[in-house]
């Protein structure tokens, strides 16, 4: 279900912040939480 390519700009930055080893924890949460509310926004039906 998952798929490692994303829709470009913010939310594939977004994803490949959390993809990245060497991201910090703050840069993931933050990553995480704009994947959230993508997959809310856009996902959810």
């Amino acid at each position: 279900m998952s798929r490692t390519t994303h829709h470009g700009g913010r939310i594939g930055h977004a994803a490949s912040t959390l993809a990245s080893k060497s991201s910090s924890k703050s840069a993931k949460s933050k990553a995480g939480k704009t994947m959230a509310s993508h997959k809310a926004k856009y996902h959810s039906k």
